[in-house]
């Protein structure tokens, strides 16, 4: 899944029959071929609305491999401008009562994420506390682009999740994707300040950074008190905290800000005209 077919006319107009696409897409492994699997798929999404009776058809077959081609399919993963896509929501929102696979589950959440349609939102915060990692992963990777606090809450709820990668996502989504800034947001964030993982704790770092929280400060030094410079200014995530912070406090010209400005200029990281003259809005005139 890592390489995505481009879009033009050799999806559009490519001369297979969808029956001969679809046997390509089944006979391949989606975790494992490229070529094999998403170019098909890829220009099938781009024969909908035409061809929804047959993947509808496929929807309800009892082949899990053809289901989740189905829901891949209905997502439209790789067309900016969705086609049908009320209907191609529509017909996943009736998959999941009867679906029970978590493969199948995690490609029907990641296809609702795609149409940001408001009807996804229950269904997609209902599959963020799923048994299955998988599941998990792909609705928390889409709890955001709505206006509903709900997802806000499952976002809070999934930031201590036991799985890494599905506390990752809804770190970022908190931190990153969410502009909302509530007391409960900064103290998810900041107890992931102290997660075992560092891109998490990163994550974390910036949620609370975006939000102007001065306990950031301790959070972000002890991060780069722990890596050689050149670690860290390679890590965007340090970079993307320090245009945070220096943008906030530029605008507060708060003290409490000097410690990390006063690190981040020694290390060079960020802007370095931008961090002294923070710095030097922070730092108190002499008597």
């Amino acid at each position: 899944m890592n390489s995505q077919p481009n879009p033009g006319s050799e999806f559009r107009d490519d001369p297979r029959s969808t029956d001969e696409l679809l046997a390509l897409a089944l006979a391949s492994d989606p975790d494992r071929d490229d070529e094999g699997y998403w170019k098909p798929i890829a220009i099938l999404q781009r024969r909908l609305p035409w061809i929804l009776n047959e993947v509808q058809a496929l929807s309800r077959s009892t082949d899990l491999r053809c289901r989740e081609a189905a829901a891949t399919i209905l997502g439209q993963g790789w067309v900016g401008e969705k086609f049908a896509g009320p209907k191609c929501v529509g017909i996943l929102l009736q998959m999941l009562p009867v679906e029970s696979d978590p493969l199948v589950l995690a490609s029907i959440a990641s296809a609702l994420g795609n149409h940001r349609d408001a009807r996804a939102v229950e269904p997609l915060t209902r599959l963020s506390t799923h048994a299955d990692p998988k599941v998990r992963v792909a609705a928390v990777s889409n709890l955001y682009g709505y206006d509903d606090s709900r997802l806000i809450t499952a976002l809070v709820d999934r930031t201590s999740d036991p799985d890494r990668d599905v506390r990752n996502w809804a770190t970022f989504g908190l931190g990153s994707q969410v502009d909302a800034d509530t007391p409960v947001i900064r103290e998810a964030l900041l107890a992931r300040t102290e997660d075992e993982d560092a891109e998490i704790r990163g994550e974390a770092i910036v949620g609370l950074a975006r939000r102007g929280d001065v306990r950031v400060v301790a959070a972000l030094l002890k991060e780069l008190e722990s890596e050689e410079a050149d670690v860290l200014r390679k890590w965007v995530l340090m970079r993307d905290a320090a245009d945070e912070i220096v943008s906030h406090a530029s605008a507060t010209g708060s003290p409490e800000w000097t410690p990390v400005l006063t690190k981040l200029r020694e290390l060079e990281i960020g802007e370095a005209t931008a961090v002294c003259a923070a710095l030097d809005r922070c730092t108190p005139a002499a008597p």
